[in-house]
């Protein structure tokens, strides 16, 4: 998916989950820095010199998570909830890439891939992926009384703007 997909679909997961955005933001494009690292052709992909390598893991899920949820739990809330909020974004992102012909790892290597190969990046399934998250979002403004502080992870400003 493009980069674009990735970032309409975490804006759509954190305001479902009334999380903050700017995190979740992160969080969906974080794993699309091993694009500059990745090698066009390499003689053999593996978790590290390929694109949707170790950055697109399944494994990181549960990893930020659990931690997520012991930041929150035991360092800071406030930053437990942005961590969660990163977590999400990279799940969206994962769950997307998963729906393309390449899928994700899951294994210690860069092959067998989670793949349901229902969309290519690009094509016209991804657009249908877009109008699907433009009529949530759309739904999301329109039912919901957002508070746009909250929603950038701004909350603390609501006192000192009142």
């Amino acid at each position: 998916m493009t980069l674009g997909t990735h970032m309409l679909a975490a804006v759509v997961a954190s305001l479902a989950l009334n999380l903050p955005l700017i995190p979740a933001l992160l969080g969906a494009l974080l794993p699309d820095l091993d694009l500059k690292k990745s090698l066009p052709f390499p003689p053999k992909r593996t978790l590290f010199n390929a694109h949707r390598g170790i950055t697109h893991h399944l494994l990181w899920l549960p990893v930020l998570f659990m931690a997520s949820l012991w930041v929150k739990d035991f360092i800071n809330h406030t930053l437990g909830v942005w961590l969660l909020s990163f977590t999400v974004g990279f799940a969206t992102h994962l769950f997307l890439d998963a729906l393309t012909p390449l899928g994700i790892p899951y294994k210690h290597t860069y092959y067998p891939r989670l793949s349901l190969k229902l969309f290519k990046t690009g094509k016209l399934g991804e657009l249908f992926v877009i109008l699907i998250l433009l009529f949530v979002l759309l739904y999301q403004v329109q039912h919901e009384n957002l508070n746009y502080l909250e929603i950038l992870g701004l909350g603390g400003l609501n006192e000192v703007l009142h």
